[in-house]
């Protein structure tokens, strides 16, 4: 059996007067009138868990299954909740918390397999199987961003790979 666990607490601030960025309409304005102050950079996430475990069965099969949790980053959204909604529709508009102004924390759990199909010298085939977000849990990662927009994570999905090395 192998594994491990990563945690991370990351808190991204940045403090006024601001000596760079991009800054549109009002929001310029703002800046260039704020000589003082603090606020929360869009990577602020403040927990992120990260984990993964393989157990070998037997010599040539192999099960792994992982984890990934992140507690959501900031939103700077100038609309209304109902603004939001008819722009970005009502199930994405419930991952974010507006009161908090940031994004509901995402979960995913993934789960691999593989064998050892054939090996002889150093020329091997493999096959693995994979299943990403097996809970299909809608994770929100980003909402309204400036450059990126919404991002969502994908949902359950399923992939099988057949490789050879030699």
């Amino acid at each position: 059996m192998s594994g491990f666990v990563s945690y991370s607490y990351m808190v991204g601030d940045a403090y006024l007067p601001v000596t760079g960025g991009l800054f549109l309409g009002d929001a310029a304005r703002n800046a260039l009138s704020q000589t003082n102050g603090r606020f929360w950079v869009t990577q602020d996430q403040r927990n992120t868990v990260r984990t993964r475990f393989r157990y070998q069965l037997v010599e040539r099969i192999w099960l792994a299954l992982g984890a990934e949790y992140g507690s959501g980053l900031p939103v700077e959204f100038d609309g209304t909740e109902q603004q939001a909604v008819a722009q970005y529709g009502q199930v994405i508009v419930n991952r974010v918390n507006f009161d908090v102004g940031r994004v509901k924390p995402s979960f995913s759990v993934d789960a691999s397999a593989g064998a050892d199909l054939w090996k002889k010298d150093k020329v091997a085939l493999r096959l693995q199987a994979d299943v990403q977000n097996i809970n299909n849990r809608l994770n929100l990662i980003n909402f309204a961003g400036l450059f990126s927009g919404s991002t969502i994570a994908p949902p359950r999905s399923y992939s099988l790979r057949l490789t050879m090395t030699f």
